[in-house]
């Protein structure tokens, strides 16, 4: 009894233990890449561990949060190999473990933007800078400072950033240049609203509006999270917005984003309720980058569609693609429960799981040139009543078409695809195919019923005789000009 009780309560700890603590990376917008250990299932208690990080900056922001996570450990390692002259160290670090600076041989400044971490000493020569306002620096060097229109900057040594401010009538300008110095943009954080000890947030609601000057190349992780902000303007300099950068900006009526914007991060538009229409083509789009933006009713989109990218768009009634490869992330309009139709890239061989999932009023797909269909990419949408699958598809996924109760007519133009008999589960259909075909469908076993009748012969025939056609009307007009030339 003692042995059993003894083994539960072993596979209970190592299963707690899975749950803990996990790895991941990320790469931000300056190149530099991040493995780091997350914690917690939830705000406030959910966290991460930077253990790793790759770089080739002089000057290297450390980020806030990665994927969701706020960064409240800085490994000792971590930094080991890092070039860095200088590091910028963001407000919410908790802790720096010893060692964590040691590994980087060109090191000579560190600037704190928040009040002082547990950690130990610094290598020496190394200088360390802090916030006017920041606590338990009293051997610091104070970071310079400088206010204008309300917004405060802060003088770093790749330029200036905004850091804050307060807005009386409800609208913040912030500058392309401060003292003569370029402001390179808008720091972490810096208009968000206010982390609560339970975990929820409070709102920052005395910013509306908020112009951003040309001359600013970056948007920091978070820098309007849960901020009241109906509308922004972004300037065509603009390279990158962070992670989480407009968050539950319920308000935010419209986001232009400018063409040269390279990088837009993990969740950067989550719960933007109000924007009605995108157009998307930024290099990098972070996982569920406009999750959640419920009001959004059109967009276009001319990068690769990452997972949950569109899910939960509640109003999205048509999307359009430019030119794509490569694949459909998993999620990416799950529940999209307005969406009509969906016209697949030709360059676009894999559909990921779930990616269409419960799309209720979606009536029309063309699938193109699509290899594979991941589990549960199209289940529940019921609305669907024909559907056409390409020659080119060899493989659905689980429960793939599953739920698709409207589901009448499947049109096959080659054999049987790989799956198994979860893929049309609940759907009484008929797969109409060419004759060559019907034993594939027949010994498939997705339950559906078989007619050879789509005549892929006859069509051959068909062109044939209007090639046949068209030969005897190029004959007759020879001969009719011949007898011109001859009378």
């Amino acid at each position: 009894m003692m042995f059993k009780a003894f083994a539960v309560l072993a596979a209970v700890c190592f299963l707690a233990c899975c749950l803990e603590a996990s790895d991941a990376a990320e790469t931000c917008p300056d190149g530099s890449v991040y493995e780091y250990e997350t914690h917690g299932s939830g705000h406030p208690d959910y966290y991460c561990v930077v253990t790793s990080v790759v770089t080739d900056e002089r000057t290297l922001h450390l980020p806030a949060v990665l994927e969701g996570y706020d960064v409240r450990i800085l490994a000792s390692s971590a930094l080991d190999g890092c070039p860095s002259e200088a590091i910028v160290v963001p407000k919410n670090l908790k802790t720096v473990e010893d060692g964590a600076f040691d590994g980087c041989p060109a090191l000579k400044d560190l600037y704190f933007m928040g009040d002082r971490p547990e950690m130990g000493g610094v290598p020496e020569g190394v200088m360390v800078h802090a916030m006017p306002s920041a606590e338990g620096w009293e051997d610091a060097e104070v970071i310079r400072t400088a206010s204008s229109d309300g917004v405060e900057y802060a003088f770093l040594p790749d330029g200036a950033m905004a850091v804050g401010g307060f807005s009386e009538d409800g609208r913040i300008v912030v500058h392309g240049t401060i003292e003569g110095v370029k402001v390179s943009g808008v720091a972490e954080y810096a208009f968000a609203g206010t982390m609560m000890d339970d975990g929820n947030v409070k709102r920052r609601a005395d910013v509306s509006v908020a112009v951003l000057e040309d001359g600013l190349s970056g948007i920091g992780q978070r820098a309007f999270y849960y901020c009241d902000l109906k509308d922004v303007s972004l300037p065509g300099t603009l390279e990158s917005i962070g992670d989480e950068a407009f968050r539950a900006c319920y308000y935010l009526e419209g986001a232009d984003l400018p063409q040269g914007l390279d990088y837009i991060g993990f969740e950067a538009f989550r719960e933007c309720r109000s924007i009605k229409s995108l157009d998307v083509s930024a290099r990098f789009v972070g996982d569920g980058a406009f999750y959640i933006c419920d009001g959004l009713e059109s967009a276009k989109v001319q990068t690769a569609v990452v997972p949950r990218m569109f899910g939960y768009c509640s109003s999205l009634r048509q999307v359009g693609f430019g030119s794509l490869d490569g694949e459909i992330g998993y999620g990416a309009f799950n529940r999209c429960s307005s969406l009509l139709s969906v016209d697949i890239p030709d360059g676009v061989s894999k559909i990921g799981p779930e990616a269409f999932r419960d799309c209720v009023s979606l009536k029309n797909v063309d699938l193109n040139g699509t290899e594979e269909i991941g589990a549960s990419a199209f289940r529940g949408c019921t609305s669907l009543k024909s559907l056409d699958l390409p020659s080119s598809l060899s493989r659905l996924g689980r429960y793939v078409f599953a739920d698709c109760l409207g589901l009448g007519d499947v049109h096959a133009r080659g054999p049987a695809p790989e799956g198994d008999s979860t893929a049309f589960l609940n759907v009484d259909a008929v797969v109409h195919c060419d004759k060559a075909y019907a034993k594939s469908w027949e010994d498939s076993g997705f339950g559906l019923e078989v007619e050879a009748d789509r005549g892929g012969s006859s069509g051959f025939i068909v062109i044939a005789a209007l090639a046949a056609f068209a030969a005897v009307v190029v004959a007759a007009v020879a001969l009719v000009r011949r007898r011109k030339r001859e009378s």
